[in-house]
């Protein structure tokens, strides 16, 4: 997927599969080949400065845009998360499941300014559902004529939860699933001694069968 996500001239990508299949690694490990100064054979070398930068979550041409519920599970909290103004700490309010139209209209001022390395910008939108209404209709225009060397990449489980007016500006690119036997291999890798019973519960989703046993539900069982 990320050899045919590399090959694809197109502007704005949307990487999409039926449940979690890594659209979200894929949309990072696409991002750092793109923002990688010393790439080889098109994919990131993980050496340059800008891979160092990417690793720590720093390059100042790349933006993420996450719903807050998926912040702190996928490594993205910052201090500024967890102070309000004048540095106290914000009330426990429930994070949200939403892209909200300020976070998108921020990070498209933050498109048009001009690549800090001089290599590309990149937006990555993990995951596109989560856009609200006008979250997403405010996002058509820099979709559909991004500025300079802006690149973007949407990630989704069911495209077709998305507006028309968002997956036609975008070229889809589907994420196949696993065969069962490198499904398994991974899911060993990850620590589950016999992952065949999970993997077939969760509809051969490996990520869905690893949730499955953090959750605490036993194959065995």
């Amino acid at each position: 997927a990320l050899e045919r996500a590399l090959s694809h001239p197109a502007h704005a990508l949307l990487l999409h599969a039926p449940g979690e299949l890594g659209q979200y690694e894929l949309a990072l490990a696409l991002a750092g080949a793109w923002l990688c100064e010393s790439p080889a054979q098109g994919r990131a070398c993980g050496g340059c400065a800008a891979c160092r930068l990417f690793a720590q979550h720093s390059h100042p041409d790349f933006k993420l845009l996450l719903p807050e519920v998926l912040r702190e599970p996928l490594g993205w909290s910052t201090p500024a998360d967890d102070e309000g103004e004048g540095g106290s700490a914000k009330t426990k309010a429930k994070p949200s499941r939403e892209i909200r139209i300020d976070e998108v209209r921020s990070a498209i001022d933050w498109g048009q300014r001009t690549s800090s390395r001089a290599r590309a910008k990149v937006l990555v939108i993990h995951p596109a559902e989560a856009m609200n209404l006008s979250a997403a209709n405010a996002l058509l225009k820099t979709l559909e004529e991004p500025p300079g060397a802006l690149r973007l990449v949407l990630t989704a489980h069911d495209p077709e939860a998305l507006l028309p007016t968002v997956r036609s500006r975008c070229q889809r690119l589907a994420i196949d699933m696993p065969p069962k036997a490198q499904a398994l291999s991974w899911l060993q890798s990850q620590g589950l001694d016999d992952p065949e019973v999970l993997w077939a519960a969760a509809g051969g989703l490996p990520h869905a069968a690893l949730a499955m046993q953090t959750e605490g539900i036993d194959g065995a069982a």
